[in-house]
């Protein structure tokens, strides 16, 4: 097909809508056990067909041994258990990777509050000069996007500020207060001088090779790693599934792997295990990683105990590997969970 022709769509087949009882009738009809028709069509309201169709697909026979599309009926002996402890598992995580995401906006707030205003004053922002990493017309787009924010917000101490003082807008410090995820990583980060974005990115322990400590912080990997978790934000915000997530759109751009006598010492090679991995397992670790620097252990050990009270769930499918617990990535204060 010429790359200018139009794909040949077909149109969505006709699924005339089913009632709750014969929609539960009809997975049990295919081989679903532990549970009964009236619990299941609870469950089925309560989580709707089509998206709970996404935690038992792996559970449904394979179409072919070469393909992996499956369809009904279910495997010999798939119970309803196992479907919703894989449903329950994705909510906590996506709880917890909310958690942690919530740890590092914070951070990252604080961080570009305090390193901007001291680098262009309190409302340097105002300026392009304060904001040398946006262009005109972005800088332009920043201060409309601000004031609509803060003119929109009901945070007491911006409400305050509104009836108080006659600057158009508040001084750093407050404004990132009602700043979106998005917005603060767009105007704040991405406006930031380099240096800057190369001091928070050393503060984070995310390193390039460059021995020089002026530079040494990779601002490349921290501001791809900042996109990942934006989209991760996204993801949890509107309840995607989460635990099995194969796109890229979540996956970390990882350090170089360096061998030889400057592979001594490298936080690079500690994620050698996850290169080839698919799945959240990247993204996690990342987390996982960035908490640490932050907070310690905290979000370390609420992400080991929720592992293990789900022993069921097949870590495979996260794109975790074998041995991952106890990679030096995973290891609180040198000991592996």
């Amino acid at each position: 097909m010429d790359e200018n022709d139009t794909p040949q769509l077909r149109p969505y087949p006709q699924h005339p809508p089913k009632s709750l009882d014969d929609l539960s009738a009809k997975l049990i009809d295919n081989g679903l056990s532990g549970i009964s028709r009236e619990l299941l069509e609870r469950r089925i309201e309560q989580v709707g067909y089509f998206r709970l169709k996404g935690y038992w697909y792996p559970f449904l026979t394979p179409v072919s041994e070469q393909s992996a599309k499956r369809s009904l009926p279910f495997r010999q002996d798939v119970q309803f258990k196992d479907i919703w402890d894989r449903y329950l598992f994705d909510q906590e995580l996506r709880m917890l990777v909310f958690d942690g995401i919530v740890t590092i906006e914070i951070y990252l707030k604080s961080f570009l509050a305090h390193e901007l205003s001291v680098f262009g004053g309190e409302f340097g922002y105002m300026t392009r000069e304060g904001l040398p990493g946006l262009s005109y017309d972005d800088h332009l787009a920043c201060l409309s996007s601000l004031r609509s924010t803060f003119t929109k917000s009901n945070l007491p101490y911006l409400r305050h500020f509104r009836s108080t003082y006659s600057d158009p807008l508040p001084p750093y410090w407050m404004i990132v207060g009602c700043l979106s995820y998005g917005t603060l990583k767009e105007n704040f980060y991405q406006g930031a001088p380099d240096h800057i974005k190369r001091k928070l990115a050393t503060k984070l322990h995310i390193f390039n090779p460059n021995p020089n400590p002026a530079v040494r912080g990779d601002a490349k990997i921290l501001s791809n790693w900042l996109e990942t978790i934006r989209q991760a934000r996204n993801m949890t915000a509107h309840h995607d599934r989460f635990w099995n997530e194969t796109s890229t759109r979540i996956a970390p751009k990882l350090p170089k792997h360096r061998s030889g006598s400057h592979a001594k010492g490298w936080w690079g090679n500690d994620w050698d295990i996850f290169r080839k991995s698919s799945g959240p397992a990247a993204f996690l670790t990342m987390e996982n990683y960035l908490t640490s620097q932050i907070d310690g252990p905290a979000w370390t050990e609420k992400f080991i105990s929720l592992m293990d009270r789900y022993p069921q769930i097949p870590k495979s499918d996260m794109g975790f590997p074998d041995g991952w617990r106890v990679s030096p990535l995973w290891r609180v204060n040198g000991s592996a969970h």
